[in-house]
């Protein structure tokens, strides 16, 4: 009988070392954190959330930051649940030192990285004049929002800073957005000027005067300079033009992209991945396309593949990929020409054919094909909104 009671007086004292052991603890907090992570957050790319547990002076403590007060709430009460004490560090975002501030893009194309740190993954790009929410800063670099919902590093020297009242003054002036794929912004009315900057197509600047060949216009950050009046149309132009769009206008214009080379994360004319190159001609028709393939592929209507393509129009999206536990895993975008053709951005921005009987043949495009999405008429033109 004594052998036995100190038989479960040891197992107590096992039990009660599993609960408190530092390390199971820790293991159990980050454990309980990425669950209600994946249950409240499935795609991490929704929200900006960065949350860890770790151990400080002998003291589990929740460091890290985010702007999903929901989630931070639920992990806190989840951890009380379980009678997990930790000290709680976590940074709700955005940063009151951001409180009635707004971003704008100073430069034609602006990096924005995965951390803060030039060495960093590029994970996309954001356009001159193209506005951006603060949410934090560390180490010269910005926590911003994109227009499109999308969250990275952004170096101090890409973005010009305003008080409220300021921004809502810049978004009231009269803009103008770039259709060219390129160009240069010069500090006199004359060719052969040198430049202020470069210019890419999309990028948005507020008109300040016109003459015979050139506009002078204004950046966010104050400089001046002059373009081409070929190279532009004020909002209003623009929306009428975009009023009434033919499929065969989105193919004309991907095509003048051919030949550009392929950067990952790049979403301007200056090079571009699979989604930057969709997002970048459908921008110039007013549409502000999420920011990646997989995102793309759940916007606008579904449209059924058919063998021979014959369902399917000019511009429609097409996504490529595998498949992951009967879910579509989408990888790659590209635009639909006609009979199978596409135009995508791969190495560069070229045309390939789904089709098994054409020359520019690309069997594994064919094989990984997954799903088709129509943009036009099935999603808002929503880029000029943005910029009120």
């Amino acid at each position: 009988m004594k052998k036995l009671i100190l038989l479960f007086l040891f197992a107590g004292m096992l039990s009660c070392q599993h609960k408190t052991d530092p390390q199971n603890l820790l293991k159990e907090t980050n454990a309980t954190i990425n669950q209600i992570q994946q249950h409240l957050l499935p795609d991490k790319r929704d929200r900006y959330f960065e949350i860890s547990a770790s151990y400080e002076a002998n003291q589990l403590v929740l460091k890290g930051r985010t702007d999903f007060e929901v989630l931070k709430d639920s992990v806190l009460n989840a951890l009380k649940t379980k009678k997990i004490n930790v000290i709680d560090s976590i940074k709700l975002l955005p940063d009151p030192i951001f409180k009635n501030k707004k971003a704008i893009t100073r430069l034609s194309v602006a990096n924005l990285r995965a951390k803060p740190k030039h060495s960093a993954e590029l994970v996309t790009q954001t356009l001159m004049g193209m506005p951006l929410t603060l949410l934090d800063k560390r180490n010269g670099f910005y926590l911003v929002k994109t227009p499109e919902n999308y969250y990275a590093w952004i170096d101090a020297a890409g973005l010009k800073i305003l008080e409220d009242n300021d921004y809502k003054k810049a978004m009231q002036k009269n803009k103008i957005i770039i259709t060219a794929l390129c160009g240069n912004a010069l500090q006199e009315p004359n060719e052969h000027a040198l430049p202020v900057s470069d210019y890419v197509m999309n990028d948005v600047f507020d008109l300040v005067n016109r003459f015979d060949d050139f506009a002078q216009i204004q950046y966010p950050d104050g400089r001046q300079a002059y373009i081409n009046i070929e190279d532009y149309l004020n909002f209003d132009q623009f929306q009428s033009m975009n009023n009434f769009i033919e499929p065969a206008d989105l193919i004309d214009l991907a095509k003048e992209f051919l030949g550009r080379p392929y950067l990952w994360g790049g979403t301007s004319s200056k090079g571009m991945d699979c989604s930057g190159f969709t997002k970048t001609v459908y921008a110039q028709f007013g549409f502000l396309l999420p920011r990646d393939a997989s995102q793309q592929a759940k916007i606008g209507k579904a449209i059924q593949l058919e063998e021979d393509f014959s369902n399917l129009q000019p511009g429609d999206l097409l996504f490529f990929g595998r498949k992951e536990h009967g879910q579509n895993k989408i990888t790659h975008v590209a635009i639909h020409i006609n009979n199978g053709q596409i135009i995508h951005a791969t190495g560069e921005v070229k045309i390939e054919s789904l089709n098994p009987n054409d020359a520019d043949y690309n069997k594994y495009r064919h094989q990984s094909l997954l799903a088709a999405r129509r943009v036009l008429s099935y999603y808002p033109q929503n880029l000029l909104s943005i910029y009120q």
